[in-house]
């Protein structure tokens, strides 16, 4: 593959980014690598019969290190990539971009936070994998929107309906 692309999720947890990779509206060919730590973390909560909550941090600093590797695989193989993650701060996004070669075409896919209640709803609809109020209400508060000013050759808003 000539021309690669970075698909860069952005948003806060529960505002359709896992949803948006597994809906066919986005359909990742066998020339695509989903990095993501919750994947991992999940993968092992389910080898041990556990839940994700119950393992975070014992496993999140291994599932940042996957990740990271699996990142060095697919730019060693020029696929395509899928960077799932909150991604919701520009310096944050910034250091991640910087990993990436240039000849990535870098889509930012920017999920807004969708209403109360919606987000109550579907963070409640993933038992075993809770973020506390205080947690989520630091990220919906620190959450910047992409631009194309931080090195994006596209970004791309998909509304809290589309998510789904």
């Amino acid at each position: 593959m000539s021309n690669p692309v970075l698909y860069m999720l952005i948003g806060v947890p529960g505002s359709g980014k896992s949803t948006w990779i597994n809906n066919a509206k986005f359909q990742p060919g066998f020339d695509t690598t989903i990095i993501s730590t919750d994947n991992f973390i999940e993968a092992i909560a389910s080898l041990k019969n556990t839940t994700y909550d119950a393992i975070f941090k014992e496993y999140i600093k291994a599932a940042e290190k996957r990740l990271y590797e699996d990142l060095i695989w697919a730019v060693d193989h020029n696929t395509n990539i899928v960077w799932d993650q909150t991604n919701i701060t520009i310096k944050t996004r910034k250091k991640k971009l910087s990993m990436v070669p240039s000849h990535y075409k870098k889509i930012g896919i920017f999920f807004p936070t969708p209403p109360d209640e919606e987000l109550s709803k579907r963070l409640s609809s993933r038992p075993g994998k809770n973020i506390p109020d205080y947690v989520m209400d630091a990220m919906i508060e620190s959450i910047e929107q992409p631009t194309l000013l931080e090195g994006f050759d596209e970004v791309r808003v998909i509304s809290y309906e589309n998510a789904e």
